[in-house]
This record gives structure tokens, sequence and C-alpha cells, in this order.
């Protein structure tokens, strides 16, 4: 047989799979995990950290802005109930991404020091990054939510850090990105 059948067989299976395993649920068809879905928010919040990290090197201004991160955990609180998420919960939780975020904002700020300049690429208008955060916000409290199951469950934090692992390779993502995503679950599990 051709090396690719045996390809086409094992993902067709995974597919099939994964289909079943997901049957019933309110989530995309392409879910390889319960948590997927909010993998897939979790890694484009972070992504939008690059870019804030480079409208700081032009600015000047610190990583650090506590007003801010205090006002996107009193909207998360407003809003968690219309989620169906505890606000503490979701305090919580989205307390993890401000950290990660920032994280990803002193790693690119250090190795951009280091060489002397950060890249050479349009520069982002900060409203849009805030708009498009505060989408991300509502999107995110409803995976938080649709993953309510996965988080109880007894193997989370073994399920959980493979689910990462394997999304992480499969978006290839880079070690600050990787490290970003770890920090982003440190407390998901219940």
């Amino acid at each position: 047989m051709p090396a690719s059948v045996p390809v086409l067989l094992t993902r067709a299976l995974t597919a099939l799979l994964a289909g079943a395993a997901l049957a019933g649920c309110a989530m995309p068809a392409r879910s390889a995990t319960p948590i997927e879905p909010l993998l897939d928010r979790i890694v484009e919040r972070n992504a939008i950290g690059d870019q804030v990290a480079l409208s700081k090197w032009d600015s000047g201004k610190p990583v650090l802005d506590a007003a801010r991160e205090a006002a996107v955990l009193a909207g998360v609180r407003a809003q968690a109930a219309a989620h169906g998420v505890d606000a503490d919960d979701a305090a919580r939780f989205f307390g993890m991404q401000i950290e990660s975020n920032k994280l990803v904002q002193y790693q690119l700020l250090a190795q951009w020091r280091l060489r002397g300049y950060a890249p050479d690429r349009p520069r982002p208008d900060l409203a849009a990054l805030r708009t498009r955060l505060d989408q991300l916000q509502g999107e995110m409290l409803d995976a938080l939510q649709a993953s309510a199951a996965a988080r109880q469950a007894p193997d989370c934090p073994v399920a959980t850090a493979r689910a990462a692992e394997a999304y992480a390779l499969r978006r290839r993502l880079d070690q600050v990105h990787r490290t970003a995503l770890v920090r982003s679950l440190g407390d998901f599990c219940r």
C-alpha cells in the first residue's frame, strides 16, 4: 500500500472518533478536545500580546497597567453570569490570561532590547486591539462555560496538559507562546 493510505486511514479514524466523542455537544466538529475552542481563543489573546508589546516598545509605557487590568477583571465579573460562569471563577481565569499576556510582552520586549530593535512591521491600532480583546472576553467566557465538565474531570490536569501540548505542536507555537499557553491554563482545573 502507498504510504499515504495508512495516514489517510489514521486521520479518518481520528476524525470519526472525535466526532463520536463530540456528538450532542455544542462544539465545532474540528475540535480534537473539549477545550480546543478555549485554546483557540487563549492563543489569539496571547498573540495580541505581540502587538501590545510593539506598541509599548514605541511608547515606552510599562507592561504593567494596573488600572486596565482592574477594568478587565471588573468587566469579566459583570459579564460572567450572562455566560453561565461564576464571577469569582471567571475573574480567576482572566487573571491567568492577563498574566500570560504580560509574560508574552515581557519576553518579547526583552528579546528586542537584547538585539536593539523591534520588528519592522506595521504598528497596531490599540483601539482595534481593545475592541477585539473585548469580543474575545465574551467568547472566552462561553468557551470556559462549555469546558466546565472537562475542568471538573478527575483527569483534568493530565488531559489539559496533553491537549495544550498537542495544540502547541499542531499550531507550531514558539517557546514564548507555548509558555504563555501553559501559564494561561495554570489553574484551569477545579
